[in-house]
């Protein structure tokens, strides 16, 4: 791993001092990740390496390196553009010249010419032949005219409307006229209303909250299982506060989060299952507050 680590820095020292980019194999990106895989895994085997502070270290140097064939593969695309489509001298003329820059990765390959396609298309769009048949376009479209409506003849919507009037009145004047209804006293009238026996409700017994974590195959109220794993990771994971005894390097936690540096009498907060390694070496003690 110090090897690899070593060409991360020369690769980086070449990219910064020359305007090209730096000789790397066409795996280059690929061994990256495996090689900030195998100190993730090392720091978490050992919490009180120096593997910390160099997985930090890679991964700024990795990603400057990456950011500046950015910038000069995207420098290299715009002049060899400019070169090769020529605006404003008559007809747009498009004559790539050959000029790809050296030492690309096939992945950065697809990513140079994928620049010279969306430039070219924007140059195509901004020409004057592009604008001029554009205004033409909008020239040659006629609009369809517009016909008069004859309001003497009724439409079929006016003829159903006028039926369903007409049968309406018929419907009103074959209609039979109400009859009063014949008056009653009001003793008639006034009835006592029924008195009815408020349903008696019986309270059932609560029995008493049973402990599920007692039997590892239980199950809740709703008939479904108990995850005792995920309520065992969940407190692993869960923030605690710890007073630190001695002066110790980055840690990388569960969380995947780099904790410290450490110093003595410090008060920091990280993951249960980490601070448990404090407390297992005698270098901190969990503080409440």
């Amino acid at each position: 791993m110090d090897q690899f680590y070593q060409e991360l820095r020369k690769i980086q020292k070449k990219e910064r001092n020359n305007a090209t980019l730096a000789r790397v194999e066409d795996d280059f990106y690929t061994r990256i990740h495996v090689y900030l895989d195998e100190l993730r895994q090392e720091a978490i085997r050992d919490p009180f390496s120096n593997v910390h502070g160099m997985l930090k270290e890679a991964q700024i140097i990795a990603t400057e390196i990456c950011e500046r064939r950015e910038h000069k593969i995207t420098d290299a695309a715009v002049v060899n553009i400019h070169r090769s489509y020529h605006l404003f001298t008559g007809k747009p003329q498009f004559d790539l010249v050959d000029t790809t820059p050296l030492n690309l990765t096939p992945e950065e390959e697809k990513f140079y010419f994928s620049l010279i396609d969306n430039l070219k298309n924007h140059r195509h769009n901004i020409s004057l032949e592009k604008l001029s048949d554009d205004d033409e376009k909008e020239k040659t479209v006629i609009k369809p005219k517009e016909t008069q409506k004859n309001t003497l003849i009724p439409t079929p919507a006016e003829e159903n409307q006028e039926d369903e009037v007409l049968n309406r009145l018929d419907e009103i004047s074959k209609a039979k006229p109400i009859k009063p209804e014949p008056r009653q006293p009001i003793e008639k009238q006034i009835r006592k209303p029924k008195v009815e026996a408020a349903p008696i409700e019986v309270k059932q017994k609560e029995e008493p909250p049973k402990v599920i974590e007692d039997n590892p195959n239980a199950f809740d109220e709703q008939d479904e299982f108990y995850d005792f794993e995920s309520k065992k990771v969940a407190r692993d994971t869960e923030l605690v506060t710890m007073l630190v005894f001695d002066e110790i390097g980055p840690i990388v936690g569960v969380d995947e989060k780099v904790y410290g540096p450490f110093r003595p009498q410090d008060l920091v907060t990280l993951p249960l299952i980490n601070a448990k390694v404090f407390f297992k070496n005698r270098k901190g003690r969990q503080v409440k507050i």
